[in-house]
C-alpha cells in the first residue's frame, strides 16, 4: 500500500519531540565510573578479538576469514559523517553514489547502484533490503558517531549469516552504552551547501543504561545533479542488566527525509521530490550459563516506505514502494569440550514488498527458514579447523546449503596462515523474483522487463589461502589474501524481441583472481597508518550485464594520523580506484582519486567539558564521475564544532 503525504506529517511531531526527549535527558544524566571509559589512544595493546568470521569470539589472527577492522579511532581519523564512507578504507571495496541520497558500497564489483551481494549487519542483525537489495545507507537510522567499530568480512560468509552475504559481510557493532556517558553536540557546515546537526546524550539509571541521538542532515548532493537530500534520523540504545547472567539491549531508529530527483543534463529526468520514512526495531535477550555457554534470542523489525509520484510525457507514475522483514533467531554458544566450541542456532524471515510500477498492484510476500552450525577444533596446539554450514528454505526455492572449511596454521606467534574453501549462494530478491515492469518511462525504465521464470539461486565456489602478520611488539599487523572464485547462474537480461521487453533469469557464468594486501601500524599512542590494496581480473562471456569491468582492477587506500602536542591532531587520507563500470550503466568511469586532510584541535574547558575544532577538505585530485557519467562530488569543505559534557 502507499503511503500518502498526509500520513508522513505526523513523521515531523514525533521526531520534534524526540529532539526535546533528548534536551530533557540531559537534566538526569548521571556520572559513571572511570572503568566505563574508553580511550581514544590509537594504540591496541593486544591483537582485535572479531565476531563476525564464525559467530565466536576469535583473534583477528586466528579468524577463518580476511576481516577489516575500522575501529572508533580510524572512524574519528577519517573525517567521516557517512557511514557508506567508511568502506573506502576497505581493500577491494567501491564506494559511489548515482544520486546523492543513494550510494552503493560494493566489494570486488558484481553490482549496480544495489550491493545485492553484500550482507549487512547492526549487532548482529541483518538490515538487508527485501525490495531492491543491498541498503538505503543515507535513509538507515543510525548515526556514525554511534559506532563502536566495524567488521568487514572481505569474501563470501554464507555459511555464517546466509545467501545474501554472497561476497561479503559488513557488521556494524554499535557502542555500549556504558562506554557512551554524557552528552554531545555537533555541527558541522560546508561546501555543496551542507549543513549537518547532531546531539546525542547517554546515561544510566541504575540497572539501565540508555542513549539518543538526532541528527539533521541536509546537502544539495552531486554536481550537475538535482538530487540534494533534507533528512532527520532518531537513533536510540538500551542495554539493560536483569542479572549476573541476562542482559537485555534494545535499538530503535526512526528517519524521515526528502530526496530531490532528477538529472539536468542528458536525460531531462523529470523533477521530483522523494519523501521517505524509515522504522528500525532490534530486540536481543542474552543468558550467560557459563563463561563458554551463552544463549541469545534475537528478534529484528525493519520497514522502509516511499513515495514517489512523478509525471512524464503526461504519464502519471505512481512509483511508491514498501519494504518490509520481520527476523527472529536463536543462537547458542557452547564448548562440547576442552578444544571444541561451536554455535548453532535456527532461525526465520518474513518479507514483504509493495512497488506497483516494478511488481504489480499485489504485496509480494516470502518466508525463509534457516538453520545453521559452526565448530571450531584446535588440535596439535598450532592447528585450527573450522567447519560451518547453513541450510535455508525460501517460499520460492528448494532447500539451499551453503558450506565452508578453513584450516588455520599458527607458525609462531608472528605468523598465521590459513586456507579456506566454501560455496556460497545469493537467493533471488522479491524484486528480482517478481519483477513486472510493464511501462516504460523516461529515467526509471527505457524498456519493459519481466521475470519469466522462477529464479535459481546464484552460486560461487570460492578458494583462499591467506596471511596475518604480528610485527614489533604487535605494532604493525599484515594480512595478505590470494583468491579464486567460479560464479555460476548470475542474473542477466535477454532481449525478447517477440514481446519487445527484457526477461530477467539466471544463466551467467563468470570467474574472478584476487589478491589483496593490508597493513595497519600504530608504533604510538599518538600515531597510525592504514594501508589497503586489492587487484582483480573477473573473466566473463555473454549477455548485457558487463562482469567483467564491474570491478576496478587495482584499489588503494591509505590513512595516516598523527597527534601533535597541544591536543592538536592531523589526518590524511587517499583513495584510489582504477576504471570501472558498474553493471546497466551505459558508459565505464575513469578512475576515481580523493584526497582528504582534516585537522582538529581540542580545548578542554573543565575537567568534565571539551570543545574540539575540525577543519577538513574533500579533493577529488580532477577525478569526475562517482558512478556514471555525469554526476561527481565537488572539492569540498568543512568546519565542524563539537562540545561534549560529563
Amino acid at each position: 500500500m502507499g503511503l500518502g503525504h498526509n500520513q508522513l506529517k505526523p513523521m515531523n511531531h514525533n521526531l520534534q519531540f524526540l529532539a526535546a526527549l533528548i534536551t530533557t535527558a540531559n537534566s538526569i544524566s548521571l556520572s559513571v565510573a572511570d572503568n566505563h571509559q574508553t580511550t581514544e589512544s590509537f594504540f591496541l595493546d593486544d591483537v582485535p578479538v572479531v565476531l563476525s568470521a564464525t559467530r565466536l569470539k576469535q583473534s583477528l589472527s586466528n579468524a577463518p576469514a580476511a576481516i577489516t577492522v575500522i575501529d572508533k579511532v580510524m572512524i574519528k581519523a577519517s573525517g567521516a559523517k557517512e557511514i557508506v564512507d567508511l568502506f573506502r578504507l576497505v581493500p577491494g571495496m567501491q564506494v559511489g553514489s548515482k544520486k546523492q541520497h543513494l550510494p552503493s558500497a560494493s566489494y570486488h564489483g558484481m553490482s549496480d547502484e544495489f550491493a545485492r551481494g553484500m550482507q549487512v549487519l547492526v549487532d548482529g542483525h541483518s538490515i538487508y533490503n527485501a525490495s531492491f537489495g543491498g541498503l538505503f545507507w543515507v535513509d538507515y537510522p543510525l548515526l556514525v558517531e554511534d559506532i563502536e567499530r566495524i567488521e568487514v568480512i572481505r569474501g563470501p560468509a554464507a555459511a555464517t549469516y546466509g545467501p545474501n552475504a554472497f561476497l561479503g559481510v559488513i557488521n556494524i557493532i554499535t557502542t555500549h552504552t556504558s562506554q557512551d556517558q554524557g552528552t554531545q553536540a555537533t555541527v558541522r557546515i560546508g561546501g555543496g551547501d551542507s549543513y549537518r546537526g547532531a546531539i546525542r546524550h547517554g546515561g544510566q539509571w541504575n540497572d539501565l543504561g540508555y542513549r539518543f541521538s538526532f541528527v539533521h542532515n541536509q546537502n544539495d548532493g552531486l554536481e550537475s545533479v538535482r538530487d540534494g537530500i533534507n533528512t532527520n534520523t532518531f537513533s536510540s540504545r538500551l542495554d539493560y542488566q536483569l542479572s549476573n547472567n541476562d542482559t537485555l539491549q534494545y535499538n530503535l531508529g526512526i528517519s524521515e527525509g526528502s530526496h530531490k530527483q532528477g538529472i539536468d543534463n542528458n536525460l531531462n529526468d523529470p523533477a521530483r521530490k522523494e519523501r521517505s520514512v524509515n522504522l528500525s526495531h532490534n530486540f536481543r535477550w542474552e543468558h550467560q550459563f557459563d563463561p563458554g555457554e551463552l544463549v541469545s534470542l534475537h528478534l529484528t523489525h525493519n520497514r522502509q516506505e516511499i513515495v514517489d509520484k512523478l509525471t512524464s510525457s503526461g504519464q502519471e507514475i505512481n512509483n511508491d514502494y514498501l519494504s518490509e522483514q520481520l527476523d527472529f533467531e536463536l543462537q547458542h554458544t557452547l564448548s562440547p569440550f576442552q578444544s571444541t566450541r561451536m554455535v548453532w542456532g535456527v532461525g526465520t524471515r518474513l518479507d514483504r514488498i509493495d512497488m506497483p510500477f516494478w511488481t504489480g498492484d499485489d504485496d509480494k510476500t516470502n518466508l525463509l527458514y534457516r538453520v545453521f552450525a559452526n565448530i571450531e577444533q584446535r588440535f596439535l596446539d598450532d592447528f585450527s579447523l573450522n567447519i560451518g554450514a547453513l541450510l535455508e528454505k525460501n517460499s520460492y526455492t528448494s532447500v539451499d546449503v551453503s558450506p565452508k572449511i578453513s584450516l588455520n596454521y599458527q607458525w609462531s606467534n608472528q605468523h598465521n596462515f590459513r586456507v579456506m574453501a566454501s560455496r556460497a549462494s545469493r537467493m533471488p530478491i522479491l524484486g528480482e523474483q517478481n519483477l513486472n515492469a510493464t511501462r516504460t518511462v523516461q529515467s526509471l525504465l527505457a524498456i519493459p522487463v519481466t521475470t519469466t521464470e522462477r529464479l535459481k539461486p546464484v552460486e560461487v565456489i570460492t578458494y583462499e589461502a591467506g596471511h596475518h602478520g604480528q610485527f614489533l611488539n604487535n605494532k604493525l599487523a599484515t594480512d595478505i589474501k590470494v583468491a579464486h572464485q567460479r560464479f555460476h547462474r548470475l542474473t542477466r537480461m535477454d532481449f525478447n524481441p517477440t514481446e519487445g521487453r527484457f526477461d530477467y533469469t539466471t544463466g551467467d557464468v563468470a570467474s574472478a583472481i584476487n589478491y589483496e594486501m593490508q597493513v595497519d601500524y600504530k608504533p604510538d599512542p599518538k600515531s597510525l597508518f592504514h594501508l589497503g590494496y586489492s587487484w582483480i581480473n573477473i573473466q566473463h562471456k555473454g549477455g548485457i550485464s558487463n562482469y567483467r569491468e564491474s570491478a576496478p582492477h587495482n584499489t588503494l587506500n591509505a590513512l595516516s594520523a598523527y597527534e601533535f602536542p597541544w591536543q592538536l591532531q592531523a589526518s590524511l587520507a587517499y583513495y584510489y580506484r582504477s576504471e570501472m563500470q558498474y553493471i546497466r550503466t551505459s558508459s565505464a568511469i575513469s578512475q576515481y582519486q580523493r584526497l582528504d586532510f582534516i585537522l582538529r584541535k581540542t580545548f578542554n574547558l573543565s575537567e568534565s567539558q571539551k570543545l574540539e575544532l575540525s577543519f577538513i577538505h574533500q579533493n577529488n585530485l580532477g577525478s569526475k564521475d562517482e558512478f556514471d557519467a555525469g554526476g561527481r562530488l565537488a572539492d569540498r569543505t568543512f568546519i565542524e564544532m563539537s562540545y561534549q559534557f560529563d
